[in-house]
């Protein structure tokens, strides 16, 4: 399928980006359209609302102009923001990780509490009165129970660590002091030509009120996604979190075992068939 056909009225339309949510078109005279894989009309009309009053102390988010309902896949017309993504003007990843710290810390200090659906889900993440943990807990179980068929061969005593997991999950202490974007990427961050942070990017995937540890944690695997070495670049990320911000070790653990789960399949029904991230999650539960 060509995407492109998405656009009518912009033949020139250059692709920039494709991710977990969708793909990035540069349309010109400032503007760019993503294509949407999930997404439909009512949550991107919510979450026009939410970048409408997000504020990120020092650096820019989205601003959606337009939402347009077309087959199969939703369109956003939205504001080109400056910058180049992070991975380009910064290939190490010692440099990376600074600027990544630095974007954390900015998205630990939003007070905004979105109220947005998660990966493709259509109710909202959290339901009125219910605990940041148990309502991450039921999430994951959701994702557990509806694709297990792909991850139980992948993954040893999926049920018994899952239940392990989950169980730690539920301990955890109810922190919903900042605002977690989800999906802190050397993709989603743009930056100047210093390396300075210049707009974060990308809200939505898993946008919640929550522990700010969550983002740290999922950042660490995130931003070195592929590498070979990953254990040990999380490992030196989690050191430099740890001595940044103070969260537990322990903590960090488990929120990145729940985000591996979580994104395991968020690229089923990808129109770019890419792979999954089962064995990503199978490599560190295993």
């Amino acid at each position: 399928m060509n995407l492109q056909d998405h656009l009518p009225g912009y033949p020139e339309a250059e692709l920039l980006a494709v991710g977990m949510q969708g793909a990035v078109f540069r349309l010109g005279a400032g503007k760019i359209a993503k294509v949407w894989f999930h997404a439909g009309t009512a949550e991107l009309n919510q979450l026009a609302e939410f970048y409408a009053t997000v504020d990120v102390p020092t650096i820019r988010t989205p601003e959606i102009l337009e939402v347009h309902d077309r087959t199969p896949y939703c369109v956003t017309v939205e504001v080109e923001l400056p910058g180049v993504p992070l991975y380009t003007a910064a290939p190490k990843l010692d440099a990376a990780r600074d600027c990544v710290l630095d974007v954390l810390g900015e998205l630990a200090a939003v007070t905004t509490r979105p109220a947005l659906a998660v990966l493709d889900e259509k109710e909202p993440f959290r339901a009125p009165g219910q605990s940041w943990p148990e309502a991450l807990a039921e999430l994951t179980e959701r994702r557990v129970d509806r694709y297990g068929g792909k991850l139980r061969p992948a993954i040893d005593d999926l049920d018994g660590k899952v239940g392990r997991l989950l169980a730690e999950v539920r301990a955890l202490p109810d922190n919903t002091s900042g605002m977690i974007h989800g999906d802190v990427t050397a993709g989603n961050i743009l930056v100047d030509a210093d390396c300075r942070p210049t707009a974060i990017i990308d809200f939505g995937l898993m946008t919640m009120a929550g522990d700010p540890a969550y983002d740290a944690a999922s950042a660490g695997t995130m931003y070195a996604l592929w590498e070979p070495q990953i254990r040990e670049i999380e490992a030196a990320f989690d050191r430099a979190t740890v001595s940044r911000f103070g969260y537990e070790p322990e903590r960090l653990r488990i929120y990145r075992a729940v985000h591996l789960l979580l994104i395991a399949n968020a690229h089923d029904a990808d129109p770019y068939d890419r792979d999954d991230a089962v064995g990503l999650a199978a490599a560190l539960f295993n």
